[in-house]
């Protein structure tokens, strides 16, 4: 039977190879076990660019963490929020979703559904309501189901030069694709490049 250091050593052994087996975040693969032998990482295949770069039945899918939340990725990723394209049709107003706001009358930017406050000459704009109770107005005006969005790390980037081919790097912000809610700072809406597959 092995003395207690040599099993000690197996094990740092084994821990090590299995660590070195992890894929980074963004990186190509062909199966779930191309990004980590744990499992904490799949192989998203939705998107599968060839070596040309050009996406293809046969190409290779991307590494990621599904169901992430901000600050759970690994340093070379960022976790978003992608909300389905084909959800993104009925048109709303971010600043007044569900928030009464006021103006000054003097303005022509005034909505014409405000009417006069109980007091001061500001009006009262009324909140509207475009959306349905399970979908959030994005900031680029466009109701998005919340049920069916999904959250995921993806490779964070500032130019697409550090981008595998057939990916660009694209901030984050619009085409129904967010930066996380920082439930630690909930004032902070920035955004972020991530690798995106080519348009």
């Amino acid at each position: 039977m092995p003395s207690l250091p040599i099993r000690q050593f197996a094990a740092v052994a084994l821990l090590a190879l299995v660590s070195a087996c992890q894929a980074m975040i963004g990186d190509d693969c062909e199966r779930s076990t191309d990004c980590s032998l744990r499992g904490e990482r799949i192989c998203d295949l939705s998107n599968r660019v060839n070596s040309a770069g050009a996406r293809s039945d046969n190409g290779q899918g991307e590494c990621t963490i599904e169901g992430c939340g901000r600050g759970t990725c690994p340093d070379e990723a960022a976790c978003v929020r992608v909300y389905g394209s084909d959800f993104l049709s009925t048109s709303c107003e971010p600043t007044r979703e569900d928030i009464a706001t006021a103006c000054d009358p003097e303005e022509e930017s005034c909505p014409a559904d405000c009417i006069q406050a109980s007091s001061g000459g500001l009006l009262t704009c009324p909140p509207r309501n475009d959306c349905q109770p399970n979908e959030v107005c994005l900031p680029e005006g466009l109701c998005a189901d919340e049920i069916t969005s999904r959250t995921s790390c993806r490779r964070k980037c500032k130019n697409d030069g550090e981008c595998r081919e057939g990916y660009e790097c694209r901030r984050t912000g619009s085409d129904g694709v967010y930066r996380v809610f920082d439930s630690d700072n909930p004032t902070d809406d920035s955004q972020i490049g991530i690798c995106r597959p080519q348009a």
